[in-house]
């Protein structure tokens, strides 16, 4: 009697986990099939997708003079040097990134002409230069590739060049 008793038990409880089973498959049907039938809606405040940074061929071109240098990261803000450029369209804020070499930021002064190509996008409810090219006294400075990202400098340190020379030489 107590080996049918302990029998009867394992069917209750295998009962149980099945239903508890299918009830999981069956919620999880139901929120698939209700995320399906709601309309997508693109997201335009992002900075790369199809109408983003990644089609340089819907880069502007804009020139003028610097305002001010920001260099300080604000929350809600892109990160690295931004300009505030006053031209002949009127000012605009753009936004160069933490990549440029310390020989450009030194290039860049208040007063200081500059030509910029690149995105205007809404970032945050504020409106940004998202700068591919820059061209400082005839030099351009390439700050974003064909795909948008942010470009590094190929210029090393001397910091690193120092370090990789000790390194060198303790082998």
């Amino acid at each position: 009697m107590q080996i049918r008793n302990w029998i009867n038990s394992k069917r209750v409880e295998t009962r149980n986990f099945v239903f508890l089973f299918c009830l999981v498959l069956l919620s999880m049907l139901t929120f698939s099939v209700a995320q399906a039938q709601q309309p997508r809606v693109p997201s335009t405040s992002t900075p790369f997708g199809s109408s983003g940074l990644n089609t340089p061929a819907k880069d502007i071109t804009m020139a003028g003079t610097v305002q001010q240098l920001i260099t300080a990261h604000k929350a809600d803000t892109p990160v690295g040097l931004q300009l505030v450029v006053d031209g002949p369209q009127g000012s605009f804020t753009a936004s160069l990134g933490p990549n440029l070499s310390r020989e450009v930021q030194q290039n860049l002064s208040e007063g200081a002409p500059v030509q910029t190509s690149g995105q205007m996008q809404t970032l945050n409810g504020q409106l940004y230069l998202l700068t591919r090219t820059l061209t400082i006294d005839g030099k351009q400075v390439i700050v974003r590739n064909e795909n948008g990202f942010l470009v590094h400098t190929s210029q090393r340190s001397r910091a690193s060049v120092n370090n990789s020379a000790l390194y060198r030489s303790a082998k």
